[in-house]
C-alpha cells in the first residue's frame, strides 16, 4: 500500500503543470473599440498588444502582475493591473504532492483572471 501512495504521488506531482497547463488566454473587452494597449509584465517586457480586432491575448502564467496601458484618440490614457493569484490546482498539488515546487517552477501555480474591461474616459 505505501509503494502505491509513493508512485500515485510521484506521477500526480505537478498537479496544476498537468490539469491546467503553464500559459493561459485572457480575453479583453475595449471601450472605445479603436482603443490601443500594450500588456506588459515585469521582468518580461512587452507580452503583446490589444486592438483593431485583436482582444484576446495567451501569456505565460507567471507570480508577477501583468499591466495593460490603453490609449485612444480623444479618450484619457488609462493603465489596468492584473494581478496573479495562487491556482485552485495549484494550491492542492501544494498541500497534498510535492509542495508546489513543480508548478512553482513552471508558473502554473498562478493564475489570472480570464476577462477584462477597460473603459476610457473620453478627454475634455
Amino acid at each position: 500500500m505505501r509503494k502505491l501512495l509513493l508512485c500515485a504521488a510521484a506521477a500526480l506531482s505537478g498537479c496544476a503543470t498537468i490539469t491546467e497547463g503553464t500559459s493561459q488566454t485572457l480575453s479583453f473587452s475595449l471601450e472605445p473599440a479603436e482603443a490601443q494597449c500594450t500588456v506588459q509584465r515585469e521582468g518580461d517586457g512587452v507580452l503583446g498588444e490589444l486592438g483593431a480586432g485583436a482582444n484576446a491575448l495567451t501569456v505565460r502564467k507567471a507570480r508577477q502582475d501583468i499591466t495593460v496601458a490603453c490609449r485612444a484618440p480623444g479618450y484619457e490614457d488609462a493603465t489596468v493591473t492584473i494581478a496573479s493569484a495562487a491556482s485552485a490546482a495549484g494550491l492542492a498539488s501544494a498541500v497534498l504532492l510535492d509542495f508546489g515546487i513543480t508548478d512553482m517552477a513552471t508558473g502554473a501555480f498562478w493564475k489570472y483572471p480570464e476577462t477584462h474591461s477597460v473603459v476610457l474616459v473620453r478627454s475634455r
